[in-house]
């Protein structure tokens, strides 16, 4: 292959996770007996029912409570009467005013009762609501916490809910980097189920007093990757600049130094060239080198020897294959990306 001129940044891969938007342990509101638990794995959409807790006591309660209002909406309606009786007698004489006082004041007793009674039909009726357990947002059951015919307290724990669609990835990536991350709008990932692109969806830029690593965002939404699957994200961690790159396979590394070899041409053969190098930043298997000598200068547009140049020797004679570029670790999977 030939050396190029090209732009080049430090990276390093970064670990990360895929990860929900949400993910709860929808608990209980009320207090009962579990009749009913969706199993593991089920989708449900919001507002679907994921369990139900026994609700007959609720019921004859609700009962009472109906006939409690109605006791004191009859009670008020009698008491609003007997004060507008009493006052037509207050007018007439025929009765003390401290009487209409009285009533009066049991009127409005009686009008407060009507709202307390309302208040507590209000409550027993949004408890059997609560005995219907609804999930608040479209997802997969992933664990039951509870079980089917367990009485559960109020506040406990049914089922864990994940919401599946549109994931994210949290990866944790060095604080120093946050200069070059402000300037991406993409990074790229891997893992055992692919690679590809992810969009960077936000940075946090507070980092732990001991890692000095920051939490980075990506959006999940195109990749069909599970939670909790492990990734890795390639994050820049220096500023690009154009260096003289050859693939890292043309390194030799020797106990003398690190060289590489360049193919002089001429009519009659073509020579290998052995020339020390000092090697800079890497990126995609791409690596800066220098010449480390001034007797030697390497140009952009050299041939570069990429298999075979552990077994060669300076001024050696080579034959020169017309797929190199095959040859080059990690082209395969370069070209899947």
């Amino acid at each position: 292959v030939t050396a190029k001129m090209t732009m080049l940044a430090p990276v390093v891969w970064w670990s990360g996770t895929v990860v929900s938007q949400n993910d709860a342990n929808i608990a209980a509101e009320i207090s009962g007996r579990l009749i009913s638990l969706s199993a593991i794995g089920s989708r449900v959409s919001k507002g679907d029912i994921v369990a139900r807790i026994d609700d007959k006591q609720l019921n004859i309660q609700f009962k009472e409570e109906q006939a409690n209002v109605l006791n004191s909406q009859a009670h008020l309606r009698f008491l609003e009467a007997e004060v507008t009786r009493k006052t037509q007698l207050v007018k007439q004489k025929l009765s003390p005013a401290t009487e209409l006082d009285k009533t009066i004041s049991e009127r409005d007793i009686a009008k407060g009762d009507v709202i307390a009674t309302q208040a507590r039909l209000a409550r027993t009726e949004q408890d059997l609501a609560y005995t219907q357990v609804k999930a608040p947002f479209s997802g997969i059951v992933a664990q039951r916490i509870a079980s089917l015919g367990e009485y559960i307290n109020k506040g406990s724990a049914i089922v864990r809910l994940v919401e599946t669609d549109n994931s994210e990835a949290t990866v944790f990536a060095p604080i120093v980097a946050y200069q070059f991350l402000k300037q991406a709008k993409q990074l790229a990932i891997e893992s055992p189920l692919g690679t590809g692109m992810a969009d960077i969806k936000a940075l946090v830029p507070v980092a732990n007093t001991r890692s000095h690593l920051m939490e980075v965002r990506l959006d999940m939404s195109t990749f069909d990757w599970p939670i909790g699957l492990n990734i890795k994200a390639k994050v820049a961690n220096g500023p690009s600049t154009l260096a003289l790159a050859v693939p890292r396979d043309a390194l030799v590394l020797r106990r003398e130094g690190t060289s590489i070899f360049r193919i002089n041409n001429t009519e009659k053969e073509a020579k290998a060239e052995q020339i020390p190098v000092e090697v800079g930043v890497g990126m995609d298997g791409l690596v800066a080198v220098s010449s480390a000598l001034s007797t030697f200068e390497i140009s952009e547009g050299d041939l570069i020897v990429i298999r075979g140049a552990e077994r060669l020797q300076n001024g050696q004679s080579v034959a020169i294959k017309s797929n190199n570029s095959a040859l080059i670790s990690g082209n395969e999977k370069l070209g899947d990306k």
